[in-house]
């Protein structure tokens, strides 16, 4: 009897201690708890399914940087925000440090010193911006690390401090639509902050005024934002109430918002675009009626959710007062831990994290997860270079999945899109040109062109030096009609000049036909016609016509005889370009025979290597250490 007393004495009067400190006016923190309830959490087998794509995810960098939070991209490069307050990009073997924007600290428990970057977004010039949990919304040049405050947070915006600046997104004309968390508790905090009344809100800086703007308050945690395509809306994530909210910015309803999503099995914190107009959501844990998330089930009991916060002040006190009068290692790391993030996720019995793929309607298109446990605590899911990569708050990693393997339908689209779109094209012209002296010299390609075998003919955009050509019947060299430069007959030792005129060839949609450079006649050889047609469609060619009457001309029959030694020396010299690609001049084919040169035009598969080779320079994703 003596026990059971002792033990009913001590539940007396810890239920006296904690009623004194629920109801004592005045003691810490200053913030309300009322009443409120939201739609909980549904298990997701009512919704949608859930596929194990997340399996295997490859981890890279593991124990070398802590919390990757989110991520941002421009012009091929992967940047994210890490723990100690540094924004830094991701290359391929290593990271390196970009900008920080706190003070110099000593470790990860001096955060609100260090400075911790959240959110990140480009605007279409290239300029990053950034926003940092304990100074503001800042403005960098990633080129030279230089960076301007946009937002500070120690500025009240409607009287009240942003105490958590998370996520920002920016519009086409600059605007920067970014969320505060709460405006009662820093993020170190967190933990009270989810237990105390809503407070975050979804805030507008106008770039022309320069002036903060709220658009929504009073949200359960606000995270992670994003427009839409049109930015007709935008979606803000309420980690706390797990679920999304929208609010036009457009149409007849601007102004007003809704419920995009709701009773998410999990708590919702970053989104990124999926690049097909919807949305990636990240549900960093996992709640449904089997594990329920404890400060979803007591908001309908504020007086609890008070007595709570109360406890973890008196808890920090003797700490902060220790502090205060003799700084030290250990009661600055208790003062951190007590109410973090951080300290509470042992709460997070099932370790599971979902990525969600929506459609600008809101409805869900997949449903992401890792069966075996490997993927969890993660934040934000973000498609850069064929991979979804994967950010966490905590974990010392960065993880990533194959596309094809996470998303397969997105990156069959993905493919499609790219496939289905129109190749830039010239339009065709009746114009008649001229040919002109030039020594302007080409690039040649280094892929093997083809060669036009019975019709060979130089070609008219293409300015070249042909070499001497000799006629078979006089033995009288000919001169280049480009470079009008003379060359001296053999046999008779004087210069003889040949000039060129424009004929038409036959165009594969046009059908017309091809005429012959000496009879005028159209040529109605199949062989003739499909050996013209190997030219490049945008390029004309020049044939060499009848001589003025002081100067030799080349027959029909001449040239008929000489085809095919043509076509061997093309060959020959086709060899020869292939060991030689850095020539910088165009080579003709030339004849003994005959009066004809081939100038061979640039073939497609060089352009394909020269975008293949741009590519190539770009930065690549980090692979596996």
């Amino acid at each position: 009897m003596g026990y059971l007393k002792s033990i009913g004495t001590v539940i007396i009067y810890i239920g006296l201690f904690l009623s004194v400190i629920t109801f004592l006016p005045g003691l810490p923190p200053e913030t309300d708890f009322s009443e409120y309830s939201i739609k909980l959490p549904t298990e997701p087998q009512n919704r949608f399914e859930l596929k194990n794509r997340l399996q295997g995810a490859e981890v890279l960098f593991s124990g070398t940087i802590k919390g990757p939070e989110s991520f941002a991209s421009y012009n091929g490069e992967l940047y994210t925000g890490i723990h100690g307050g540094y924004v830094v990009k991701i290359e391929e073997n290593h990271i390196v440090p970009i900008v920080k924007f706190g003070k110099k600290c000593d470790g990860l428990w001096q955060e609100e010193k260090c400075g911790r970057p959240l959110g990140l977004q480009f605007n279409k010039k290239g300029e990053l911006f950034v926003a940092d949990a304990y100074y503001g919304i800042f403005k960098v040049d990633v080129n030279t690390r230089q960076y301007i405050n946009i937002v500070n947070n120690s500025v009240p915006i409607n009287g009240k401090i942003p105490k958590v600046i998370n996520a920002l997104d920016i519009a086409k004309n600059g605007d920067i639509y970014w969320t505060d968390s709460s405006t009662d508790f820093v993020l170190h905090d967190g933990v009270n902050a989810f237990l105390a009344n809503p407070s975050g809100r979804l805030i507008r800086y106008n770039v022309v005024t320069k002036k903060n703007e709220v658009l929504l308050q009073n949200l359960a945690f606000a995270n992670g934002v994003l427009l839409s395509d049109d930015e007709s809306f935008i979606i803000v994530l309420e980690s706390l109430t797990s679920r999304i909210i929208k609010y036009h910015l457009k149409g007849p309803k601007m102004g007003q918002q809704e419920i995009f999503v709701e009773a998410l099995p999990g708590l919702p914190d970053n989104v990124h675009s999926d690049g097909q107009g919807g949305f990636l959501v990240t549900l960093i844990q996992y709640v449904d009626p089997e594990y329920p998330f404890i400060a979803q089930s007591l908001m309908p009991h504020p007086y609890i959710r008070k007595m709570l916060v109360r406890l973890l002040y008196l808890i920090e006190a003797p700490f902060k007062l220790l502090q205060d009068v003799y700084p030290n290692y250990y009661a600055e790391r208790v003062l951190h831990s007590i109410g973090s993030f951080d300290t509470s996720r042992i709460l997070d019995t099932k370790e599971t994290s979902i990525v969600l793929r929506l459609n600008k309607a809101g409805n869900i298109l997949d449903a992401l997860y890792s069966e075996d446990g490997s993927v969890h605590s993660i934040c934000s899911a973000y498609i850069h270079n064929g991979y979804l990569w994967l950010g966490s708050p905590w974990n010392e990693y960065i993880m990533r999945v194959p596309l094809k393997q996470a998303l397969p339908d997105l990156k069959d689209s993905m493919r499609k899109q790219a496939e289905n779109e129109p190749l830039p094209t010239v339009a065709k012209k009746n114009v008649k040109l001229e040919t002109k002296p030039t020594n302007a010299k080409p690039i040649v390609q280094g892929t093997t062109p083809k060669s036009t075998t019975t019709t060979p003919e130089p070609t008219a955009k293409v300015p070249t030096t042909q070499k001497p050509v000799v006629d078979s019947k006089t033995q009288k060299p000919v001169a280049d009609a480009k470079t009008q430069k003379p060359i001296v007959d053999s046999t008779t030792q004087k210069p003889v000049t040949v000039t060129t005129t424009k004929k038409p060839i036959a165009d594969t949609k046009t059908q017309k036909p091809v005429v012959d450079s000496v009879t005028q006649k159209p040529i109605t050889d199949e062989k003739v016609l499909k050996s013209t047609m190997h030219s490049h469609p945008t390029t004309t060619t020049s044939k060499p016509s009848s001589s003025p009457p002081t100067e030799k001309t080349v027959t029909k029959e001449t040239t008929k005889n000489t085809s095919k030694d043509i076509k061997k020396d093309n060959i020959k010299e086709n060899k020869k370009d292939n060991v030689n690609a850095k020539t910088s001049n165009v080579k003709t084919e030339s004849s003994e025979k005959g009066n004809k040169a081939t100038v061979r035009p640039k073939s497609d598969g060089s352009v394909k290597d020269n975008i293949r080779g741009t590519q190539s320079e770009k930065s690549k994703p980090v692979e596996k250490k």
